[in-house]
């Protein structure tokens, strides 16, 4: 049991680097930011220590609690942890979890008008998106359990003047999600420029859970784009659907 433990914690750091090269190289993540996973089985999950999340390798993911405190790993890990630790707790269908700085998010979070499912980029969040109105760093277990209160059983948060939350079934999915939030809050600040965006008339069909848990062709996509693995591995990898079949 305990080699077939570490084999799943050695994979999740694995996919786990490879979603914050891919989050850097389509700018969700910069220097700041942190992306984590819940270790199945177990009340921990693992993050990004506080540095570059571009720069760790998976020796250098640390293991963390729900109560939010570090039980391996070098560490230091991020200060906003609690952010992690607490929907965790809260949510037993959220797999992983990021925090970031993205630019567009930040700027339609700044309007009350709020995300619109203009798009099938936004349409992934047609339950909406709420606003958190506190802009401080959310480093202490009060602040995060209001922000859980706040995101309630929606996909992402945005943070007011200070980025967004953004969870998923695990960390593909998360990573894609994130991609896709800011690239809509991109064309709705656009489009937003000459005229009033207007939600797409089918934006109630909203999310497919099995396309972000099985992303068999964003993600290929994007490790090869962002050359984070080979091509041979990346198509080794792949899971694709049966012939006919459709999520």
């Amino acid at each position: 049991m305990k080699v077939q433990g570490s084999r799943t914690s050695q994979n999740l750091k694995r996919r786990l680097v490879e979603g914050l090269q891919v989050l850097t190289g389509e700018g969700i993540l910069s220097g700041s930011g942190h992306l984590s996973a819940r270790v199945p089985g177990t009340e921990t999950f693992l993050i990004n220590p506080r540095f570059a999340g571009v720069l760790a390798e998976p020796k250098d993911i640390c293991t963390v609690d729900f109560s939010g405190q570090r039980i391996a790993g070098k560490g230091p890990i991020p200060s906003e942890t609690p952010i992690h630790s607490v929907i965790y707790r809260s949510r037993p269908d959220v797999g992983s979890v990021l925090h970031c700085h993205a630019r567009y998010s930040i700027l339609l979070g700044l309007l009350d008008v709020g995300l619109i499912p203009l798009n099938r980029e936004a349409r992934l969040f047609a339950d909406g998106v709420p606003i958190f109105p506190d802009s401080h760093g959310i480093n202490s277990e009060n602040l995060a359990q209001r922000l859980a209160e706040t995101l309630g059983d929606h996909y992402a948060i945005f943070l007011r003047g200070h980025g967004c939350v953004v969870t998923g079934p695990g960390i593909e999915g998360t990573c894609i999600s994130a991609i896709q939030l800011e690239r809509a809050c991109q064309d709705q600040l656009q489009l937003m420029s000459f005229t009033t965006p207007r939600p797409l008339s089918d934006a109630a069909r909203g999310r497919v859970n099995a396309r972000l848990e099985n992303p068999y062709r964003a993600w290929p996509f994007l490790l090869y784009k962002h050359k984070v693995r080979s091509k041979a591995q990346i198509r080794a990898s792949i899971k694709t659907l049966k012939e006919g079949e459709h999520y």
